[in-house]
């Protein structure tokens, strides 16, 4: 792996996007500790819109959800913010199909007798935001379901399947009488989830006062792009569509990145091109032995085993009740998969060799406090200590962070217990677990 262009990539390319975009278009309290402090709202967006990930911001009303979203899309993709806008969804109980995917086209269905479909701007957009998106009923969550996971539209038999994927973000208010529960499904699609958090004085003075997002905007180039598509919007003019979004975002990364350089910013927008190599070059990086040490540990002690079907009504008196399984229900396939992406994405941007440890303590209650469902236990524990996130993340971080002081004690004995699965040593295997008594160790019995 060549560490020299990784380095290069992070500090001259994507490292100075998070300082402009920390600096003037976001101001949020730095409360993620890596080599140094960043935003996890600004980290994390930047991250997931070049990984064409999938992301949720929590928080409340007027917090900077929605247009954090929009102006970081804006930025990375390199359009203009009233493009980005112009296509983002609101959530509320009348959304249909017709007004998120596509429409007949009635005349020539009035004239001819043909089912033409028409595509929405969505579809073409090069980042999909859906605001408010528990205001959608749950029997309406469910259409978006392929797109949030696949970028594959599909509408009255017709889809849209693209060769690159995009980001995908949901903006969530806390609960209140208008909103609904995200189906299970559909939660799990989302790699990670941050909130909009509390903020410094100097900072709240800061939003006071108003946010210039001026060098992201191009009212004219906008209306030219949404006309255009909304023109060519037939199926079979997709990849046309494409390549002209490609064409615009292609001239207007320069007209940014020369208006950052009048105001003292050398910013350098990663092209398409160099976006996928930042992908690929995450994708392939490596994980520590510890990484992978943990994760089987953690995984192994979620699961129920009083049963497949979990009910923490059954933990009481139950002999596991004092590990994660007791306090959290479930981490998925996707959800280890979105963490093991995200942990190397957060190696690479700090310049380190390999994804280890730090990374993944530091993803995981990111990837995992929106999507497990959290024992009333766990919540009555933590309710009355202050905190500066929700009850639901301190909850994750702070069952994650009792595994991992158990998985520390637990860690030599795991490597030997490995080493005895490889000679066939089931008698010495079966000692420790006895005399551990730990869902991991119990677990390589099982064949």
């Amino acid at each position: 792996m060549n560490l020299d262009k990784i380095m290069f990539m992070e500090s001259d390319e994507v490292f100075e996007l998070y300082e402009f975009v920390q600096m003037n278009l976001f101001f949020g309290d730095e409360t993620l500790s890596l080599r140094r402090s960043y935003n996890p709202l600004v980290l994390f967006t930047i991250l997931t819109s070049l990984l064409n990930g999938r992301e949720l911001i929590f928080g409340d009303y007027g917090s900077g959800k929605t247009t954090s979203a929009e102006r970081i899309s804006s930025l990375t993709k390199a359009v203009p913010l009233e493009f980005i806008q112009a296509s983002t969804i609101h959530g509320h109980p009348e959304q249909t199909e017709e007004k998120l995917k596509a429409t007949l086209d009635l005349a020539a269905l009035e004239k001819e007798g043909k089912e033409v479909i028409r595509w929405k701007l969505l579809p073409f957009s090069p980042a999909i935001i859906i605001d408010e998106i528990n205001r959608l009923p749950v029997g309406k969550q469910s259409m978006i379901l392929n797109e949030v996971d696949r970028n594959i539209w599909s509408y009255r038999g017709e889809t849209l399947i693209f060769e690159e994927g995009k980001p995908f973000f949901g903006t969530i208010n806390y609960q209140d009488a208008g909103t609904t529960l995200l189906i299970p499904p559909l939660l799990d699609r989302f790699d990670i989830a941050v909130e909009t958090t509390m903020l410094h004085p100097v900072r709240k003075r800061l939003v006071r006062r108003g946010v210039d997002d001026s060098i992201l905007r191009d009212p004219k180039l906008a209306k030219e792009m949404i006309d255009y598509i909304m023109e060519m919007n037939f199926s079979e003019k997709a990849d046309e569509i494409v390549r002209y979004v490609d064409e615009v975002s292609s001239s207007f990364r320069e007209v940014i990145e020369e208006r950052a350089k009048r105001m003292g910013f050398s910013l350098s927008i990663p092209t398409k091109r160099e976006a996928k190599e930042i992908r690929r070059e995450i994708e392939s990086y490596p994980i520590s032995t510890d990484f992978e040490l943990l994760m089987d540990y953690l995984g192994q002690e979620i699961y129920c085993h009083l049963g497949m079907h979990k009910d923490f009504s059954k933990c009481n008196g139950c002999h596991y009740a004092n590990y994660v399984c007791s306090d959290l229900y479930a981490i998925s396939n996707r959800a280890e998969k979105s963490v093991m992406l995200y942990s190397k994405a957060v190696a690479w941007w700090n310049g380190d060799e390999e994804a280890d440890i730090q990374h993944l303590i530091s993803v995981l209650p990111f990837a995992l406090w929106h999507r497990t469902e959290i024992s009333d236990r766990k919540r009555s524990e933590i309710r009355d200590i202050e905190k500066d996130v929700s009850d639901e993340f301190f909850a994750v971080r702070d069952s994650l962070m009792k595994v991992k002081k158990r998985w520390e004690e637990h860690r030599n004995l795991q490597i030997e217990a490995y080493n005895l699965l490889k000679k066939g040593d089931e008698k010495e295997l079966e000692r420790i677990a006895e005399l551990v008594a730990h869902p991991f160790f119990k677990s390589l019995l099982r064949g």
